[in-house]
């Protein structure tokens, strides 16, 4: 979990941890980490950032950010039994 808020001066990062990211309807979050910052920091952290997951798909493949779309059936679960 992420939420970004902003004011004139400053960006906020809440981080939290999703329990059960398949839940339906509302679900309560428990912000873990704050992190406050200016805004010229935030553009270099989104540079780092975008360089950073680049790399990582250049070495591994595409992110998928939906987790909808990332969960893929086991392998054991689509082999016939013998």
């Amino acid at each position: 979990f992420c939420r970004v808020s902003s004011t004139p001066e400053e960006l906020i990062l809440d981080l939290g941890m999703n329990p059960n990211p398949y839940a339906q309807g509302n679900v309560t979050v428990h912000v873990g980490q704050r992190i406050i910052m200016n805004h010229y920091t935030a553009k270099r952290l989104l540079s780092a950032l975008s360089m950073a997951l680049q790399r990582h798909e250049q070495a591994f493949g595409v992110l998928e950010t939906d987790v909808r779309r990332r969960v893929k059936p086991s392998v054991t679960a689509t082999m016939p039994r013998s």
